[in-house]
This record gives structure tokens, sequence and C-alpha cells, in this order.
């Protein structure tokens, strides 16, 4: 390329300080043409950074290098970088370029199955793309929760974010990101057995991937379909889009697809029979899955090894590979990265049953096998408390609010809906009341965000203090916050948001000894009938903007309003 050749003949003749903007240029040209390269000016660029001052050009190029190794399947390296990265530019300003660094880590981490990590920086990443409203931003990293969930087999939970995702990307027109989103509609309905609803997912995202040129995703899909047909027994189909895949993951030089599709491929061909095929499919996931650190696909290609072994009457083959499975399961619940902690060795169990071979090992073999059977059966009852506990933490972050630790807006919707069901039944009345911080624009433009955060969190703190036990709070959105009072009437509702009012309005808060004088604006409305819930709740926004625009500071009912 002649860009290339320019560059190079450039960075001949450049010394000093200016040689890092030469290198860094090289980098990014020489990243579709050949990534190792494109890594080579990375590091060299890096080194010619060491002696400057300022972290800023040093965590873009620490960035880069993330990037560039997760291209390339190295995702430890990667992760390193990342880190790297993330000290240095803690106070970076420029928060799109933050949450899509944030949302990268949590990529790395869930290839590595650190699924804990990966939440905790996916959510991050979300945080800032509400804040800055990145529509965009937002169903990508909806759709990355709803990933975690998936692994977690928390389907419906998944189902959840990947319809809010798509929603959304249905909005941009985006069809790439539409087509990612079809995928993971039809891995969960895969999952659930509907297998036609599944392929019609499947199909779809094929069309808008072949419009789009997206190669490498229209292998993920393939290998999708492929699974989709072995589970209807249509073994020559499935072998027929598994060639697919294949075909394009090792022209493209996708490792991780590759090995996960040869799983899947050497499943196929262990019921087809052809256990040579089987083997030789087999052996090459393990090979680039371990090349990866990619445990999931080790793990897998354990499970599907012992399987064959025991197709092929080689039981004791048979029971070390499952063995292994078991162990490194076991490893990766110990990082609480989310997954199920069913230990395989009950497999063997029933197959010692069932099997005269098995019966004619050696005592001591036999003994030793029922010991760690029994071994194996203390660990599962471990793990799946350690499962359910995690799950408990995940469900917990899923419906909080994380800069407030209120009830998130998803939260507090679901609580709403209880209520209305239980109008339906006993006739309780209840009040919505939705609040905004008047002028809160004018704290983050003078003091910047961290103090529009301090404002959210202090004011947080003090209505749940003041609400009654029964009394429920939640982050609407912004600035702005809503209240559920169960068993209350209009006046009871206007009493307590106006003693909440009051008690804001009479606080005094310092931020880094800045005073801040805080008030607030309140709108209420009742659930006295059957009613939309939204209706309700748009009811009590409205009187809420009635109060803004009589001077703010105030409570306002609904009824008070024309």
């Amino acid at each position: 390329m002649k860009q290339v050749k320019d560059l190079e003949e450039i960075l001949e003749k450049t010394s000093g300080k200016d040689k890092f903007k030469i290198l860094n240029q090289l980098s990014e040209v020489y990243e579709k043409i050949s990534p190792q390269k494109s890594i080579d000016f990375a590091l060299e660029t890096l080194d010619h950074l060491q002696h400057l001052k300022g972290s800023q050009k040093k965590a873009e190029v620490y960035i880069r290098l993330g990037d560039l190794y997760k291209q390339v399947n190295e995702y430890d390296r990667a992760m390193s970088y990342y880190q790297t990265a993330l000290e240095l530019s803690k106070s970076a300003k420029n928060d799109k370029k933050r949450a899509e660094f944030l949302n990268s880590i949590g990529e790395v981490s869930f290839r590595l199955t650190n699924y804990d990590q990966a939440l905790e920086y996916y959510l991050k990443s979300l945080k800032i793309r509400e804040e800055i409203h990145d529509k965009k931003g937002i169903a990508d990293s909806l759709n990355t929760v709803g990933n975690i969930y998936f692994q977690l087999k928390n389907y419906s939970q998944a189902l959840d974010y990947y319809q809010h995702s798509l929603k959304i990307r249905l909005e941009l027109q985006d069809e790439i990101a539409i087509a990612k989103s079809y995928n993971n509609l039809g891995n969960m309905y895969s999952m659930i057995k509907d297998y036609q609803k599944a392929l019609d997912y499947y199909y779809d995202a094929i069309k808008l991937y072949d419009k789009g040129g997206e190669e490498k995703l229209r292998s993920s899909v393939y290998n999708n379909i492929g699974i989709i047909y072995r589970e209807k027994g249509d073994l020559k189909k499935a072998e027929e889009s598994f060639g697919i895949a294949l075909k394009i993951s090792k022209e493209l030089g996708l490792v991780y697809n590759h090995a996960n599709t040869s799983n899947e491929a050497a499943r196929t061909y262990l019921e087809m029979k052809k256990y040579e095929e089987a083997e030789k499919h087999l052996n090459s996931a393990l090979s680039e899955a371990k090349k990866l650190n990619a445990r999931n696909v080790v793990q897998e290609s354990y499970q599907i090894f012992s399987e064959l072994y025991y197709a092929k009457k080689d039981f004791k083959n048979a029971y070390e590979y499952s063995k292994q499975f078991a162990d490194l399961k076991d490893s990766i619940y110990g990082e609480l990265s989310g997954k199920i902690a069913e230990i395989q060795s009950k497999y063997i169990a029933e197959q010692k049953e069932k099997e005269a071979e098995i019966y004619r090992l050696k005592n001591v073999e036999m003994a030793k096998y029922i010991k760690d059977l029994q071994k194996a059966n203390d660990i599962i009852k471990k793990k799946n408390k350690e499962l359910t506990d995690a799950y408990m933490k995940l469900d917990l972050l899923a419906r909080t609010d994380p800069l407030t630790r209120l009830s998130n807006r998803r939260d507090i919707l679901d609580k709403i809906k209880y209520e209305a069901l239980k109008f339906e039944r006993s006739g309780e009345k209840f009040v919505i009341v939705i609040s905004d911080i008047d002028n809160f624009k004018t704290f983050n433009d003078s003091y910047g965000h961290d103090c529009g955060d301090f404002v959210l969190v202090n004011l947080a703190n003090l209505m749940r203090s003041v609400l009654r036990k029964q009394d429920c709070i939640g982050r609407w959105g912004g600035e702005e916050f809503i209240f559920l009072m169960p068993k209350t009437d209009f006046e009871g509702g206007t009493m307590v948001a106006e003693k909440i009012r009051k008690k804001i309005e009479s606080e005094t808060f310092y931020y880094r000894d800045i005073k801040l004088n805080i008030t607030m604006t309140f709108g209420v409305n009742v659930y006295d009938s059957i009613i939309d819930i939204d209706y309700c709740i748009n009811k009590a926004d409205e009187a809420l903007y009635h109060g803004k625009y009589k001077g703010k500071n105030c409570v306002v009912r609904s009824d008070e309003i024309s």
C-alpha cells in the first residue's frame, strides 16, 4: 500500500517527540492488513512515550494494545493492557470513549469466563451511556448484560435485556446490530427448544449479515444453525452448517469461533458414529482453546471426549475426561464465574450400573471411583449454595440503581404492578409521587458531574430516611425519583411529600466546602380505580411539571390541575 510505504519513509527521517505519531499511524493502518505488525508498531509507540509526561496518551496506546490482543484472541494479554489503561485514564473526560473502553474490558472478562467481573464493567459502561444519552451504546450494553444472564441460564432475565436492546436498535435502524440481536434471540429460543422460531431469527440475522458483508458474524450464526439441525435430528444439514462456519472462521483467523465450532462438529460426528472425524475435531478444538485460555471451550471438549470414549467402550479414558471436565467446572465456580456446578461424575455412576465392562475394573479402582463420587456429591451441595448466593447477588445488582442504591426503574415498576394487582383484589388505594431536583443542571455545570452525583446520593439517603416503613423509593431516571406509598390516599401522600420537601429545603449540603441549597418539586397522584399504570404515573408527572411552572419547590396534586 502506498500509504504504508509513505509512512515508513517518513518514519526513517523522523526522530524525537514526533516519532510516536508516525508509529501510531502505522499501527492504525496495519490493523486490518496485519494485526501482528499493528501490535509491533503499537509497542514501539508505547516505548517512545515512556519518557513523556502525562498519562492520557499512554492510556490510549494501552487501550489500543488491549483491543489488538483481543482481536487476535489473546485475552490474558488484552486484559493486562486494559487494566493498566484503566489506572492511567481515571481522569479521562471523554465519557463516550470511556464507556466503550469499559465495555471492552467486560468483553474480555466474558471470554475468560469471569462473569461477575464482566457484569461489573458492563454495568459501569451502561451507567455512563445512560447519563450521556448514547442510545446505540445503551443498546449494546443491554445486549452484553443479556449475554451474562444467558450464560447463567437465567433465560427470562436475558430475554428481557435482549428485547429491550432490540427495541432501541430497531429505532436506530442499525442493521448489523439488529442482526446480533436476532442471533441472541435465536439462541434463547434454541435453549427452550422452540427450534422453528430460533431458525427464523438465525436466517433473518444471516440476511442482514450478508447485506452488510459481516463474514465474522456469519460464522457464529451458521454454528448456531448447525446446533439446531443436530437437535432436530437432521445430522446432514448440521454437518453442512458447521462446515460453512469452520470455513469462514479458518479463512478469517477466528480462532475462538473455530475452536467452538470444532467442538459442535465433533458432537455431531459422534452422533453419526464417525468416531475418527469426531476425535480429529476435538483435538483441534482442545489445542486452540488451551492457547486462548478459553476455559468454557476446553471443558466442552473434555465432556465430548468423555462421551466419545464411552461410545468406544474405553471406560477408563471416559472417566478421566469426565473428571477433568468436573474439575474445570469446579475451578470456574471457585472464581464466581456464574457457571452451573453440575459435576458429571453422576454420569459415570449411571454407566457403571448399566455396563458390565465397568464392573470388570479392578476392585481398588472401583473403590476409588466410589470415593470420588462421594466427594463430588459433597462439592455439588457446596457449589449449589454458592450458585444460589451468586444469583441473589446478581439479581440485586439487576434491580438496583448503581449510584444511589435505590430501586431502579424496572424494580419500582414491578412493585407498582404488584400494588395494582392488590387493588383489584382488596380495593386498597396507593399513591404515586414523581419528584425532580430543581435546577439540577446548575450543579453539574458549575461544579462538575461529581457534584451532581453527590447531590443525587445525598438526596436519596435523606429521602429514604424520611419515608415510612411501607413506602418505596426508586430512581426514575436522571434527577427524577419516584415514590410508591401503599395503603395511602391523596391527603396522606401529599402530607408525606410535603414532609420530604421541607426536610430537603431546610437541610444544608456541603460539597468540597461549597454550600449547596437544594429544593425539589413533587407531583402526587392516587391509584383509586382500575386504570393503566402508565396513565397513573403520567398524571403524577403532569402534576410535577405544573409545580415547575408555578415556581418549583412545591407539592402539587393531580386533582388540583385541569
